[in-house]
């Protein structure tokens, strides 16, 4: 059994504003933040080797607030599974990432670190997909020269006699060989009380050119009567213990009889790697996010952030 972790801890400045309709005066609010770089949490994992290749495993792992030390209302809220690996591939069951989000966060700018702006400009339509799903089981295949694929099933749980599980199903197809990754990935939600579903589909893909790595995503998703259509780009530029990164993130959300919303946002950061599991970081992070309850207003967020990060 392993415990293992990551702290991120940073000073900084934030500033919101909402322009428009609903407009809401500027703020801003200097201070010691959390999770700046990455998401801080701890975990349990282990395995168990049961012979002929056949492994147990397990993951438990739970996020909390740094900067107050207040834990998550639910106490493994990040992973809690357990399963078994072999040659056949892998099967867990628990609360897990959805295959779907699997080659999202494998696409995403800026080493998917929170300097991303992915999540935030993609809320100015359709909820977004959601990282995990509870009650799931999920398959991932060995790899088959570079090519993967994995398969996730959330089963809801919460059916009635008059409304179907809130269920969702995800899927994703990879190829991965020497400096090139490509994935697509496809996810389908059950919304409430027979509302329908909503469904999501990527393409993305990655090329390593030795002095930089690119990467970039198209999304589309759709619950037929709401389209939301987003592409992000990233680089990243390793030089030595220093490494830099600069995305760009753009969302369209169109909805028959109305506006159409429009937001983006980017996300830049440098890191310096004092050790293997220690890192120093600044970054600066910047969106607008348009909204459309009535009227169209615009949210307006930056935040510039220098901090450090420890894994053990």
């Amino acid at each position: 059994m392993t415990l293992y972790g990551r702290l991120d801890a940073s000073v900084g400045s934030t500033s919101t504003e909402t322009t428009g309709a609903a407009p809401v005066a500027k703020l801003s609010q200097n201070g010691v933040s959390q999770s700046a770089l990455n998401t801080t949490f701890w975990g349990l994992k282990g395995s168990e080797d049961l012979g002929g290749g056949l492994k147990a495993i397990f993951k438990l792992e739970s996020g909390f607030e740094l900067d107050t030390g207040t834990a998550s209302n639910t106490l493994f809220e990040r992973e809690a599974n357990v399963g078994l690996s072999g040659s056949f591939g892998q099967v867990t069951l628990g609360r897990q990432y959805t295959s779907y989000y699997s080659s999202y966060g494998g696409t995403e700018m800026l080493w998917n670190n929170n300097f991303a702006v992915s999540n935030t400009v993609d809320k100015s339509g359709l909820a977004t997909n959601g990282t995990r799903t509870a009650n799931s089981v999920r398959y991932d295949t060995p790899s088959f020269s570079g090519l993967t694929g994995s398969v996730t099933y959330g089963f809801g749980e919460d059916k009635t006699a008059t409304a179907d599980a809130t269920d969702n199903i995800s899927f994703n197809v990879s190829y991965a060989n020497g400096p090139v990754m490509a994935t697509f990935a496809h996810q389908e939600n059950t919304l409430a009380l027979n509302a329908g579903t909503t469904k999501f589909n990527l393409f993305g893909g990655t090329y390593d050119l030795g002095a930089a790595k690119l990467n970039g995503r198209y999304q589309t998703t759709s619950n037929g009567t709401v389209d939301d259509k987003m592409y992000q780009v990233g680089v990243t530029v390793p030089v030595g213990a220093f490494s830099y990164g600069v995305g760009y993130a753009n969302e369209k959300s169109s909805t028959s009889g109305m506006a159409d919303l429009n937001s983006n946002g980017f996300g830049l950061v440098g890191m310096y790697d004092m050790s293997k599991r220690t890192t120093l970081y600044v970054g600066y992070k910047s969106t607008k996010v348009e909204s459309a309850p009535a009227a169209i207003s615009t949210a307006k967020a930056s935040s510039f952030q220098a901090g450090v990060r420890h894994t053990f």
